[in-house]
């Protein structure tokens, strides 16, 4: 029966009235208690004590005095969350200077604890924050320690707000050097801080864009407070970008004279491209090889030493030992010994040491460097590709001192034979050019022509070549003309090509004009040849050059305006006839084509 009753109700409009009541109520009651709890939660959470609680903590996390100048919000669903406008933070002091500014920060809380008349923030967010660090020209810093971080034995502060989850969202750092005039501003930072505990791991992971290209910024420590009282504790870093990455990995201390020892690492895949995103410009001059190092590295005091060092350049890789003195009051000082596979330069122009402004960046750094640095490096290599030089086994040494800067080729093979020099910059910097000192000895220079190109009548053998040249001008400017010097040249048993000396002598015999190449039938054989010279201004000056052979004897001397390409040349042949009279003769035209005049025809009546 009841059952009956049931259904007909069911299918009843009552029934129907009923059920709509029933949700009308509901809904209503839903709606209240909505309304009751956004009218009795503010009452619970007071925006005035949450704007005094986020005050106390960036003034305890930063050590410096903050202030938020707009009116707290808060909203409670789908979760409670605070926001406060408007955050700035000064130091201490009487001089207050500027840490930080804050578009906005949010947080969230939780409303038991709110209830309990507890406040605790959770998954702060800083949105649009402005850090800037200035170093004054007297050296003191605008940030200070806060006082928990200055605990002895960096004890944990226990009664101190942990800093916990803290996002960032549109940051920006800027950094000031008074003392420089240096600074760098790095916009668009986005991340995350994470130290739920003074005693546990800190992490921090921050991105940003600067050049056009992405970069990522990692750090990790277990002891955090450890490291920021000033004592050594492990530590991870990494930088992750395009052109760079970078990482290490090991122990540092943070403090006046910082204190770093562990593996790192550092690599480029196109060291032009590196340099390119460093100055913001399209760089052609470098090659476009890998850049590496990974070293195991120690600082001390005053000392920064790379142990295994490996290191790749392009296409050379070295091995070695560098140690980086940095004493109080005097230059920094590099020593140590790099061990080369290959050094090919000539994928590295000269047009790459042109800079492509007066205030290019890259040449600063290379003159403050020469001028500011002291080193000492022993560079070894089982090959180096130089032009057209191919020297194996090279022993060679950078000395940089002051404005003095050399490289010095202790000892090389090539062409068979013993190749040493010195090359040295000018005191006044790279404008003003420098000097090249370079001795062959013991060589086959029928090797050394060929590797150069040259053809022609032009003297062989064994022997030995010393040049010593200079030039006044820029390096990525000098043309031949701007060289100037001197070099000797002695060669023993061998031959001038193209030269044939009884068809020279008969034509001179003759008395009359004829070019060089009509002699060219043939092999000039001498047991010993030498040749002095000296050249500037676009000309050579032959000082001597003799030829003593079984079939006669050559004597040369004159000028060789090779700015024009000409010739002016005096010389004698004497024969192996030792009572027959010197034939004369005069050297002109151009080189190779060279037209001799025998003195007969310069002398004789018209």
């Amino acid at each position: 029966m009841t059952r009956h009753i049931l259904q007909t109700l069911r299918g009843s409009r009552l029934w129907s009235r009923l059920q709509r009541r029933h949700l009308v109520w509901s809904a209503a009651a839903g709606i209240a208690l909505a309304i009751a709890y956004n009218a009795a939660l503010p009452l619970i959470f007071s925006t005035t004590d949450a704007r005094m609680t986020m005050e106390r903590m960036l003034d305890a996390w930063s050590g410096g005095k903050s202030r938020i100048g707009g009116e707290p919000e808060i909203r409670f669903w789908p979760e409670p969350l605070l926001t406060l406008p408007a955050v700035t933070i000064v130091s201490n002091g009487p001089n207050a200077r500027p840490l930080a500014e804050i578009g906005r920060i949010t947080a969230t809380f939780s409303l038991l604890s709110a209830l309990r008349g507890e406040q605790a923030f959770d998954e702060i967010t800083l949105i649009d924050p402005v850090v800037t660090i200035e170093r004054g020209a007297e050296g003191a810093l605008n940030w200070q320690k806060p006082h928990w971080l200055a605990s002895p034995e960096g004890a944990t502060p226990e009664a101190e707000p942990a800093i916990g989850d803290i996002a960032i969202e549109n940051g920006r750092l800027r950094v000031l050097d008074h003392g420089t005039g240096n600074g760098v501003d790095v916009p668009g930072m986005a991340g995350t801080v994470k130290w739920p505990a003074f005693a546990g791991r800190l992490s921090a992971q921050f991105s940003t864009t600067i050049g056009g290209e992405e970069l990522a910024w990692a750090f990790v420590c277990d002891e955090p407070l450890t490291l920021f009282a000033g004592h050594i504790a492990p530590l991870k870093t990494s930088l992750t970008s395009a052109p760079l990455i970078f990482s290490f990995e090991g122990t540092g201390k943070l403090s006046t004279q910082p204190f770093a020892s562990g593996h790192l690492q550092m690599s480029a895949s196109s060291l032009a491209a590196l340099v390119a995103w460093y100055r913001g410009t399209s760089e052609t001059t470098l090659p476009a090889g890998e850049f590496s190092i990974d070293t195991r590295l120690t600082t001390g005091d005053e000392t920064l030493k790379l142990d295994d060092l490996q290191l790749t350049l392009g296409g050379a890789a070295a091995t070695g030992v560098l140690d980086v003195g940095l004493p109080a009051g005097e230059a920094p000082q590099i020593d140590g010994t790099l061990a080369f596979d290959r050094i090919d330069l000539n994928g590295l122009p000269a047009l790459a040491l042109e800079p492509s402004e007066h205030d290019d960046r890259l040449i600063r750094m290379a003159r403050s460097l020469a001028g500011g640095w002291r080193a000492d490096i022993r560079l070894s290599s089982q090959e180096v590709l130089v032009g057209p030089l191919h020297l194996t086994d090279v022993a060679a040494g950078v000395m940089i001192d002051g404005s003095r800067a050399s490289l010095d080729i202790g000892d090389s093979t090539y062409a068979n034979g013993t190749l040493s020099g010195r090359a040295v910059l000018s005191e006044k910097g790279l404008e003003r050019g420098g000097k090249l000192q370079l001795s062959l000895k013991n060589a086959d220079f029928a090797a050394v022509l060929e590797s150069f190109g040259l053809k022609g009548p032009v003297p062989t053998g064994n022997g030995s070549l010393n040049i010593d040249i200079a030039t006044g001008r820029p390096f990525w400017e000098t043309g031949i003309t701007d060289v100037f010097g001197e070099l000797t040249y002695s060669l023993t048993h061998g031959s001038v090509a193209d030269f044939d000396v009884h068809a020279f002598t008969d034509l001179v015999r003759k008395g009359e004009f004829f070019s060089l190449s009509e002699a060219s039938d043939g092999a000039f054989d001498f047991r010993t040849a030498d040749i002095e010279a000296s050249f500037g201004n676009g000309t050579a000056r032959l000082d001597r050059a003799d030829f003593l052979g079984a079939s006669g004897t050559i004597s040369v001397t004159g000028v060789i305006p090779y700015r024009s390409g000409s010739l002016a040349l005096a010389g004698t042949l004497g024969t192996p006839d030792a009572a027959a009279e010197p034939l004369q003769f005069f050297v002109g035209g151009s080189w190779p084509n060279a037209v001799i005049s025998p003195l007969s025809v310069l002398v004789g009546p018209k």
